[in-house]
């Protein structure tokens, strides 16, 4: 059985490739191009796109009225998206967070890295949107009465 993505789950993610994109980016910073803005759209996106999908199952999973019916499969395989996403999305931060760190210093020296702060802002913000979109997306397909059906077998 699957258990919901937690903190602890998001945290090593973040930290996993923040620490290795700020490693790459002291070693090789001078010699990249600028980070252009376009990077952070398909994220934006994609986020967008899963808000929607959650919205969608959260119809599904509490029989709203006017809502069509989705197959357990599509319930499981949103909830697999959803939890799929956080994690990345929770590792895109972190490497967005490793490039404001690596240029923060010099951004008031340098029109570059001032620009490549400005695409990391936006960058570490639009991924942290796709966690949260991806933690929405998961949660949705939860049934809201699980917990209330485990305590009532616990019970009998």
């Amino acid at each position: 059985m699957m258990r919901r993505t937690g903190l602890a789950d998001l945290l090593v993610s973040f930290l996993a490739l923040g620490v290795i994109s700020y490693l790459l980016l002291r070693m090789t910073y001078s010699s990249i191009p600028p980070f252009q803005w376009f990077i952070a759209l398909p994220i934006a996106v994609l986020a967008g796109v899963e808000f929607v999908i959650a919205r969608r199952v959260r119809q599904a999973v509490r029989h709203l009225p006017g809502s069509r019916p989705l197959t357990a499969f599509a319930v499981a395989r949103g909830v697999a998206l959803g939890k799929a996403t956080a994690m990345v999305g929770s590792a895109l931060t972190g490497a967005g967070v490793a490039l404001i760190l690596k240029v923060l210093p010099d951004s008031d020296r340098t029109s570059a890295a001032s620009h490549d702060l400005r695409v990391g802002v936006a960058f570490a913000v639009v991924s942290a949107i796709l966690c949260a979109s991806g933690i929405v997306l998961e949660r949705a397909g939860i049934d809201p009465n699980r917990d209330r059906d485990a305590a009532k077998r616990d019970r009998v």
